[in-house]
Parts: C-alpha cells; structure tokens; sequence
C-alpha cells in the first residue's frame, strides 16, 4: 500500500528528522510512503492544488501563513477532507483553535519516535491496513503473507525462502531487508542464512533451535551471545 505524505516545517531539522523516521517506519509497517517537505505554508498550499496528500504533519508556527491558515485552506477552500492533518508546536494552547480543523491529533515538540509511529499506528488503523502481515514480489505476482502464519525465512543464495504453516514461498530478497522490516515483531536472526519467528521456538539450546516443523536451525558463534540475550527479554513480555 502506498501514501503520500506531506512535511510542513520552517525548521529544516525537523523536516530531515521526520522524513527519516518515516522512512524506517515504511520499511517496519510495510508499506510505502512517499514523502514530500516544504519549508513554507504557501509552498505546501501551491502543490495542494496538484497533488493529494494522505497525511500532513503540519507546524503551527510558520512564517507569514501559518499551519492554522494552511489548515483552513486545505478544509475550506479546497474543501478537503480527506488529508489527514497533524499539527506539531512547541506550544500547547492552540489546541482547541485547531478543532475546525478535524486534525488526527497534536504533537508537541520536542517529537520523540515514540509520538510519530504512534500516529503513524493511528493513521495506519484508519486506513484499515494490517502491518502484521509480510509483503513480497515473487516473478509478476504480488503477496501478503500473515506473520502471525511465518515459522522462519531462510535464505539460498539470492533466493529467499518463507516456511509458513501450510505452505512455502521463494522469492529473490535479502535476509538483512527482511529483519529491517520485521525485527520489532519478535523475529530473531539466529544465523546469517535464518530469520526466525519466537512463537514457533519449540526448544532452545545455546548452539541451536527446534521449530514447530521439528526443523533444526543452527545458531552461528557470532550470535550466540545475543540470541541468549533477546531470548530471555522476549520470554518475559
């Protein structure tokens, strides 16, 4: 699924911290975002006109027009309600000025990554789009496969290979791309050629690993050390 989003900000650090942690979190949702920043009010406002825009996070305090004016534009003038607006200040009373304006919530800076993938969850719930699934090319065909379904990836060459529990799937990747995309989903890379899912760790033991399918996977020497450690923190949540 892909969504455009727009970054409205006069400080040019927030618009580069925020469009690289839009970035990462495309990759750990699945989902693509592409991502446009403007430094002005009337800048976002021109492309406006051409271009539609599934979320904006848009700074309060701007310039000449500011984020409430771009806001009564965006929902008067050009009468959309579909974008999503987000406000982001370093102050906290103009939250009821903003509520014409139907944001889907206030940030206050300083915006830690915890505040952005939270919305981003938000924004991503009314979109009625699923993260826990794994979406992959394989030839001309396009899937999506449940997590929740996914014993573990293995890698053969260039190829990729995902047992899942009723069926298996091989399509060219990179097992490093893959744990970027689901390592906060209780995946571990045990081995440099195997990406594993805890839920169907049947047997645990210092050099290696029993699945569900009574499939026995190696734990490299180098992994060791953090396997042991990830293991015991995931047992306990």
């Amino acid at each position: 699924m892909k969504f455009k989003i727009a970054i409205c900000d006069d400080e040019q650090i927030i618009c580069s911290t925020m469009y690289n942690k839009l970035q990462d979190l495309s990759k750990s949702k699945s989902v693509i975002f592409e991502i446009d920043c403007f430094n002005s009010g009337e800048e976002h406002c021109n492309e406006m006109k051409r271009t539609d825009y599934d979320l904006l996070f848009l700074d309060i305090e701007l310039p000449k027009m500011n984020g409430v004016a771009v806001g009564q534009y965006i929902r008067e003038t050009l009468k959309n309600e579909n974008i999503q607006i987000a406000y982001i200040s370093s102050k906290q009373e103009y939250a009821m000025e903003l509520f014409e304006m139907r944001p889907i919530n206030f940030l206050v800076k300083p915006l830690s990554n915890k505040k952005i993938e939270s919305l981003i969850d938000k924004f991503l719930h009314l979109n009625k789009i699923d993260t826990n699934v794994f979406n992959f090319k394989a030839g001309r065909n396009y899937y999506k496969v449940s997590l929740s379904d996914i014993l573990y990836f293995y890698s053969n060459g260039r190829k990729i290979n995902i047992v899942a529990i009723n069926k298996e799937y091989e399509f060219y990747g990179s097992l490093d791309k893959i744990y970027s995309e689901v390592k906060n989903k209780k995946f571990l890379f045990v081995h440099k050629s195997f990406l594993v899912n805890f839920k169907y760790i049947c047997k645990y033991q210092y050099e290696q690993l029993t699945m569900s399918n009574n499939k026995i996977i190696p734990i490299s020497q180098s992994r060791r050390k953090a396997v042991r450690s990830m293991f015991v923190d995931l047992e306990e949540l």
